[in-house]
Parts: C-alpha cells; sequence; structure tokens
C-alpha cells in the first residue's frame, strides 16, 4: 500500500508545473493585446490625422514630366537647320470621366476625340475603363497647337493637353550626316549627338500636393529649355555643294561620295557632303532618295542596311586609301627635311624595281625627265618612289604620325573611325614604295584634308571642327571652339614651296580641268584602286585650294567607283569654287574672260652639252629649233629669264670642237631598245631603259653632232 501512495504524490508535481506555465503565457498574450491596442489607438486618436493626411496626398499626387523644348541647331549666320516645334500630348483623366462627369458630356468627349483620332467610341469608352483609378493616360502624341486649340473650343471635359515638341529639319537631307536626327529619346548621329547634352535642356515637373487636411494644389518646376548650337558650316556653301556633287551623283552613280570645304588656316568646317544622304525629318525611310517602290520591296534587314550607309558620315567614319592626294605631303616631308631639293631631276621609265616587285607608274610608257614640280604636276609614282627611297624609314613613319594618321582627328563629330597605316617594324620596301603613291594605307577624308591644310597655311596642323559656340537663352556664349594649332609640320618656306607646285598641277597637269577662270588655283589630283586589286574599281578625288597667294578656302572632292575618264572630280571641284570663292568676297585676281595662258621661264641652256641642254627646255614645256652642228650650245634664243607660252619655240646654236666626226642623228622612233642599239653601233651612246617602242628622242631625228655623243631615248614625249 505504501508503495503505490508514493507514486501518485509524484504525478501531482507536473501538473502543477504546467499550469503555472499557462498562467504566465496568459499574462504575457494579455500585455501584447494591451500593448496592441494601445498603439493602434495612438495611431488613431493621436497620430490619425497626420497619416491621413500622408495617404491622401499619396493618392491624390499625380506627378508628370514636362519636356524640355530641344536646342536649335542654327549655321555660321543663324540660319536654322534643325529646330524643336511645339506640339502637344491629348491626356485623358478617367477617374474624372467616370466620377464626376456626367454621362452626356462623357459621351461628347469620346464622340469628339473619335472624330479625331480615328479610333471609335467604343475603343475610347473601353480605354478608360481599363484605367478607371488613373488620373494620366496618353492617348495621343505630338498634335499640333491648331488642333489643340480646335479640341479645346469644343469644350470636352476630361481631358487635358501637355506641353511637348516635333524636331524639324527645314532644310531636309542638308548637311544630313553632319547634322544627324532625334530619335524621340536622344540625339543619334552627328552635331545631334555630340551636342545632345547642351540641345537636350532640362525636364520640368508637374505635381499636386496636400496642402492642409483636404485642400490639394498643383505646383509646377517649369522645363528648362535646351541650348542654341551654332554650327561653323555655311547654308549657301552648303548649298552650293550639294548642288555641284548631287548633280554628278545622279549622272554617274558612284557607290560613294563625298565633299569637304574648310577654311585651312582655322580648321572650321564649311560645309560637309556624303552620299548616300537621307533626310532627318524621316530618318527610317529613304523611298524618296531610292523611290518608294525600290525601297518598298526591300526586306526589313536590307531597308537598316541601307540606312546605316545612309547615316555614316563618308566624311569621318570611311576610311580609304587617299591616292595621289597624298603625294604633296611626301614632297614636303623629303624637302623639309632635306632629303630631296627642287633641282632634282627624275627619270620616269614607266616602272620601278622595288625588291622582288615591279611597280609600274600610271602612265605605262613613263613620263620621261622631270624636275620636282613637274613631278608631282604629272603626278608620278616612279618620282615619288625614288623620293621615298631617300627618305630613311624612321622619318618616313614619323611624318606619318606627325600628320595624324595614326589617330582621329577629334572633330567633334561621333564615331570618327581612323585608318590603318604600317607600322615601322613591318615597313619594307614594297610597303613604303606603294605608301609613297598612297595606296596600301587607309585615312579618312578629315585626316587628310587636315593634314593637307598644313601645305597651304604656312606649315600647322590644325584642330578641325563644326561647332563655333553654344548659346543660352539670354544669347551667352556657355561653350565656344576656337582655331587650335595641334603642331607644326613644315616650315613657312617649305610649306610655301610645295603649294606653288601643286599651281603647276592645275596650270598643265592632271588637275587642269579644275582652273577656275580668275583665280589662282592650286591642287591634287588622286586615283587610288580599291582592294582587290586589278578589278578596275577606283576612287577619284581632287583636293584644292584658292587663292594660291593667299589660300581662304580648301576643298576635298570624292567619288567611290565611277569612270576614270570623266574628270569628275576636277570638275566639281571647278563648279563649287565658281560659287564659292565671289561668295566669300574673294576677289578675282585676273579677267574672268580670259584664257588661261600657262607660261614658261625660258631657262639658261647656253654652255650645256646639246642633249642636256634640249632635256631642260622640254622639261620647262618649250620646243627647240638646231641651227648649226656639234656637241655644244653656243647661244640662244630668247635669253634666259624671258616669259613665253608653252609649247613655244627656243633657237639654240650649235658649234663642233671636231668637225670631221659630225654625224646625223638617226630616227630611232618605234624601234625597241635592242633594234636602236643596233642602228646606233659605233655612232652614240644611248640612254634611257624601257621594255616598250621608243616615242621619244633626244636629240630629235635629222640633228647633227660629233660622234660618239649619247642619245636619250625614252616612251614618252
Amino acid at each position: 500500500m505504501a508503495t503505490k501512495k508514493k507514486k501518485k504524490v509524484k504525478s501531482i508535481e507536473p501538473m502543477k508545473r504546467l499550469n503555472n506555465r499557462i498562467q504566465v503565457v496568459k499574462f504575457l498574450m494579455f500585455i501584447c493585446i494591451v500593448t496592441l491596442v494601445g498603439r493602434i489607438g495612438y495611431f488613431k486618436f493621436v497620430k490619425g490625422e497626420e497619416f491621413e493626411k500622408e495617404v491622401r496626398t499619396r493618392m491624390m499626387s499625380t506627378e508628370r514630366e514636362v519636356e524640355a523644348l530641344r536646342g536649335t541647331i542654327v549655321d555660321r549666320n543663324n540660319k536654322t537647320v534643325a529646330a524643336s516645334t511645339l506640339s502637344y500630348h491629348i491626356i485623358l483623366d478617367p477617374k474624372i470621366l467616370l466620377e464626376e462627369v456626367k454621362e452626356g458630356p462623357r459621351q461628347k468627349t469620346y464622340q469628339v476625340l473619335a472624330e479625331y483620332s480615328g479610333k471609335t467610341v467604343e475603343e475610347i469608352a473601353a480605354l478608360v475603363n481599363n484605367h478607371k483609378d488613373s488620373h494620366y493616360k496618353i492617348f495621343m502624341k505630338d498634335i499640333s497647337a491648331e488642333d489643340m486649340t480646335k479640341l479645346k473650343e469644343q469644350k470636352i471635359q476630361g481631358v487635358y493637353f501637355e506641353e511637348s515638341f516635333i524636331r524639324n529639319y527645314p532644310k531636309g537631307s542638308l548637311a544630313a550626316q553632319a547634322i544627324g536626327f532625334y530619335n524621340k529619346t536622344e540625339g543619334q548621329y552627328g552635331v545631334e549627338q555630340a551636342y545632345n547634352k547642351y540641345l537636350l535642356g532640362k525636364t520640368g515637373r508637374i505635381f499636386s500636393r496636400m496642402q492642409q487636411s483636404s485642400i490639394v494644389t498643383t505646383e509646377v518646376a517649369a522645363a528648362q529649355n535646351g541650348h542654341t548650337v551654332v554650327l561653323t558650316i555655311d547654308e549657301v556653301i552648303q548649298q552650293y555643294v550639294e548642288q555641284t556633287m548631287n548633280k554628278y551623283v545622279k549622272e554617274l552613280s558612284p557607290l560613294n561620295a563625298a565633299a569637304l570645304v574648310m577654311n585651312p588656316k582655322t580648321g572650321e568646317i564649311y560645309a560637309m557632303y556624303s552620299y548616300p544622304y537621307y533626310d532627318p525629318n524621316h530618318y527610317t525611310d529613304l523611298s524618296e532618295q531610292m523611290g518608294k517602290e525600290k525601297w518598298d520591296s526591300l526586306k526589313s534587314e536590307d531597308q537598316a542596311l541601307a540606312l546605316n550607309r545612309a547615316w555614316k558620315n563618308f566624311n569621318t567614319q570611311n576610311p580609304y586609301e587617299p591616292g595621289s592626294t597624298f603625294k604633296p605631303l611626301l614632297v614636303a616631308a623629303g624637302l623639309e627635311e632635306g632629303y630631296i631639293n627642287p633641282d632634282t631631276l627624275y627619270n620616269c621609265t614607266g616602272s620601278n624595281k622595288v625588291g622582288p616587285e615591279t611597280i609600274k607608274c600610271w602612265k605605262r610608257g613613263g613620263h620621261g625627265i622631270q624636275t620636282l614640280e613637274q613631278a608631282l604636276a604629272n603626278s608620278c609614282n616612279s618620282a615619288m618612289i625614288e623620293i621615298s627611297k631617300n627618305i630613311p624609314d624612321e622619318v618616313f613613319y614619323d611624318y606619318f604620325i606627325r600628320f595624324g594618321f595614326n589617330d582621329i582627328t577629334q572633330i567633334d563629330l561621333p564615331g570618327e573611325a581612323t585608318g590603318m597605316i604600317h607600322e615601322l617594324n613591318k615597313l619594307g620596301p614594297v610597303q613604303k614604295a606603294t605608301s609613297s603613291m598612297g595606296q596600301s594605307f587607309t585615312i579618312t577624308p578629315i585626316q587628310l584634308i587636315t593634314a593637307f591644310s598644313s601645305l597651304i597655311n604656312g606649315g600647322n596642323l590644325m584642330q578641325p571642327y563644326i561647332v563655333s559656340s553654344v548659346v543660352n537663352y539670354q544669347n551667352n556664349i556657355i561653350m565656344q571652339n576656337t582655331p587650335q594649332i595641334k603642331r607644326q609640320i613644315f616650315s613657312e618656306e617649305v610649306a610655301s614651296q610645295v603649294s606653288e607646285y601643286m599651281e603647276a598641277v592645275v596650270s598643265y597637269g592632271t588637275g587642269a580641268p579644275a582652273a577656275v577662270a580668275g583665280y589662282t588655283v592650286g591642287g591634287k589630283t588622286g586615283t587610288a584602286e580599291k582592294l582587290p586589286r586589278g578589278q578596275d574599281k577606283h576612287i577619284l578625288s581632287f583636293m584644292g585650294y584658292a587663292p594660291l597667294e593667299d589660300p581662304q578656302v580648301i576643298a576635298l572632292i570624292l567619288f567611290d567607283e565611277i569612270p576614270e575618264d570623266t574628270k569628275a572630280q576636277s570638275l566639281a571641284f571647278k563648279e563649287i569654287m565658281e560659287n564659292v570663292l565671289p561668295y566669300l568676297g574673294i576677289e578675282p585676281t585676273g579677267d574672268n574672260d580670259a584664257p588661261v595662258v600657262n607660261m614658261a621661264v625660258v631657262p639658261s641652256v647656253t654652255g650645256l652639252d646639246v642633249t642636256d641642254g634640249i632635256t631642260r627646255l622640254e622639261t620647262e614645256h618649250l620646243n627647240y629649233e638646231v641651227i648649226g652642228v656639234g656637241n655644244k650650245i653656243v647661244n640662244q634664243y630668247p635669253t634666259a629669264g624671258t616669259k613665253l607660252p608653252y609649247e613655244n619655240t627656243v633657237k639654240i646654236y650649235l658649234e663642233a670642237e671636231n668637225p670631221e666626226n659630225i654625224v646625223q642623228v638617226p630616227n630611232l622612233i618605234g624601234l625597241s631598245l635592242e633594234d636602236a642599239k643596233k642602228a646606233t653601233s659605233g655612232l652614240f651612246t644611248l640612254e634611257g631603259y624601257t621594255d616598250e617602242k621608243i616615242n621619244h628622242q633626244i636629240p630629235k631625228a635629222g640633228t647633227k653632232i660629233e660622234k660618239g655623243h649619247k642619245i636619250f631615248v625614252q616612251t614618252v614625249q
């Protein structure tokens, strides 16, 4: 019995502990409930009004952005080329329409908007019902101010109008790639992109706020409109350029075309043209340029490719091989460093052996004996190769760096590309020879015209730019570009000398079609064979400037894949300059109607060997008449220093030391060099090397000179 009583006592103690715990938990729960009720009471009766106000403020807030008017772009004479026209968005207030506007006025709103937009009443009603708790729903964007006024006059309810803008380009495709376009969000390409932060302005805000317990006010943080960007481009010059270029584009259908007009002394761009082009007002549609039928027939991916080509600026984004327009820079580098001199004569036989390669001159028969000036005027490849051989590799490469060909020019346009030049450790004899001709390396037109300008502005590499300033609404300048010299490349003496050489290019050389009556013009033609070689595809270009004595304007004209014999690049330059020079107030230096007569200064040949004297006369584009016999010139008429028109005749008087040895020079024209040597064996020494038939000889057939004397033969007159 005792054992059973002990077990019963032990079972009571755990029950007591459990009951105690339950009581503790109940007490804690009671405390929590009291605390919670207290907090609720506090929020309701002490802080209730404040919280209610905040909630109501949030519910009433209809904050929205107000677009700033995008800034204007104007030319150097303040003519508008891009502007923002004020427009309006139609904004619906569904909550007001459904809760405060009666059925009749609400249906009137739907009906008026349906008639204006072309939507149905049912569609508009559904739009409102689907956003019944909203105070802001855009119904239509960018309606005109006139349409907005007409809608307001109909006194429709539950609708208001929000200011916006439409980007407008009043000149259409004028300088399209230089200006760029606005894609409803930000500037793309050209100045629109480069100066987006200035044009963008600062967005404003409209928002509602609870001021007291039940008063709601609307507050406005006004938008700040964008600034005005002032270009260096002159709309008139740009028009002249585009009219001329478009004429040749229509006639010749090039793959690409480009034109740059610049002030060589400051780096200011007066005009920039790139083809294919587009209209920034319709920047995703080329139907006007290509024809609607052709444009619509293109697949979407082909349309995208066509648009990318049109948006791209050839002047800054398309590296190409410059061809012979590079040659004056090479000549100037050689003169500057003293590796060549103006008195050197160059013998072009039509080709040069460079290592294992034979590199031909563009004139397969060769140019014969030339001065440095004539080699440049004739755009002789062989002479340039000889000049490059005289310049050490390190110096040759260093001038490419000085010209800025290894880097972008930093013109204030986006996406500028840079070309590709031979690195010094890869500049072998063949690479050097082809580079001297303007081939086997690539640069952009803006790189070339910038470097070329150093030849005519006293030797300075200028920083090119297309925006002169940015001004705010108070007409205060907040950003300005000014002429900057990046570095001096050439001395004034060398620059002046090469500039004079380039007058010969236009006077009697390859650039003769570029001559502008009444003005002195210098320049250089360029013909660059495209890769892959041998397919007869070229980029033809002309770089020219005027007036020669004080260059005020320089222009680069370029056509990609047109027939070589058109001379379109030189003719386009001429037509542009015939308008641009008078427009800039540059006075003619002579009679506009007077024919251009190329004059030569008669050299002194008295005392020279007959062959050397005749060679000197021919290099000056003068004919000769031989009087007497012998090897030595003892007199001449006219005398040295006299000016004669090209192809006029100078009489030279010969005298023989050994009259008994006089022999008549045979006619070697049409013979091979081997046959000519046979014909003159034992009589004369032949100089000149060619694999083709002889078509010129000095002295000419019939001249009587002494036996054993040299005769110079060549394959070009």
